[in-house]
């Protein structure tokens, strides 16, 4: 019978006899999953405890963005409005599927499938950092819709590293309490399109003269590319730069397979009739972005 053989120091451990670069390399690993470990616990306990703190859907609904003074006339009616303007809140089923799916298309593509942070973003953002950097802009991009729920309706426009992360938070807590209908809802009723117009009602009433629930393609191509720059995008000031940016928005429309190439072809943002305002009838979009003639 063959006797054992004596243990050698071959037998030992790999990290005890290893070269230093080894054994560095481990404890590096060990360190980096129990700091990971707990982050992860620690934003768990954030997003709980966020989740418990946030106001019910109807409070969020009924928080105001700015304060609007209406002066009435002595039989009641609104003589004036001054300050934001909200129109009427939209309800989910009642918001025209084009308007839904071009703000999705063009804010956040990946609504549907994340959990109120984007990573695919974030990591884009960061990905582009240096290049922002050397440029001199700051580092921006990344927010999905729900963080910009979060952000309007509970932080303020500072940019930090301190409110994105409590950004994040809230996002995360925020798609913990809510369906994606109900934020994309609020998304859709409070946020900024420019010229004091909050929501797509005020934004449709302000451009086009009719309620967001009748908003066709077109119409709806150009309110969605305001949300990135509102006063740079907007109809009324910079009529052949709001034209461009609908186009933008219906070619991701069509790259995300919300609508045809073919259908995105056929749209034509100049065809969208701005709403009469003081001093300008109704009129098409003009590259000038002003009526070619007063019978427009």
């Amino acid at each position: 019978m063959a006797s054992r053989k004596p243990k050698t120091a071959r037998s030992k451990s790999w990290w005890r006899t290893g070269s230093g670069w080894k054994r560095l390399a481990l404890w590096t690993l060990i360190a980096g999953v129990t700091v990971g470990l707990i982050a992860a616990v620690a934003l768990g306990i954030a997003v709980y405890s966020t989740r418990n703190s946030l106001p019910s859907y109807d409070e969020l609904k009924s928080s105001p963005n700015g304060q609007m003074i209406r002066v009435h006339a002595a039989d009641g009616t609104v003589l004036v409005s001054l300050g934001p303007s909200y129109g009427e809140w939209i309800k989910y089923d009642q918001i025209p599927q084009v308007m839904k799916d071009a703000i999705v298309a063009v804010e956040d593509r990946r609504f549907e499938s994340h959990w109120g942070v984007d990573p695919v973003g974030v990591a884009r953002m960061f990905w582009r950092a240096k290049e922002l950097h050397e440029q001199g802009r700051r580092l921006q991009g990344g927010s999905t819709i729900t963080q910009q729920v979060a952000r309007t309706i509970f932080l303020s426009n500072k940019y930090d590293l301190g409110r994105k992360m409590r950004e994040g938070v809230l996002a995360l807590a925020l798609e913990r309490k809510f369906s994606k209908e109900q934020i994309l809802e609020l998304y859709l009723n409070k946020v900024y399109f420019g010229g004091g117009a909050y929501g797509i009602d005020a934004a449709s009433r302000k451009f086009f003269g009719h309620s967001a629930s009748e908003l066709n393609l077109a119409e709806a191509a150009v309110i969605a590319g305001l949300v990135k720059a509102p006063s740079h995008y907007s109809p009324t000031a910079d009529a052949e730069a709001a034209v461009q940016r609908a186009s933008v928005v219906l070619d991701l429309m069509a790259e995300t397979g919300k609508i045809s190439r073919a259908t995105a072809a056929a749209t034509d943002p100049r065809s969208v009739k701005l709403a009469p305002s003081r001093g300008r009838t109704a009129c098409a979009i003009s590259p000038t972005g002003r009526c070619p003639s007063s019978k427009c």
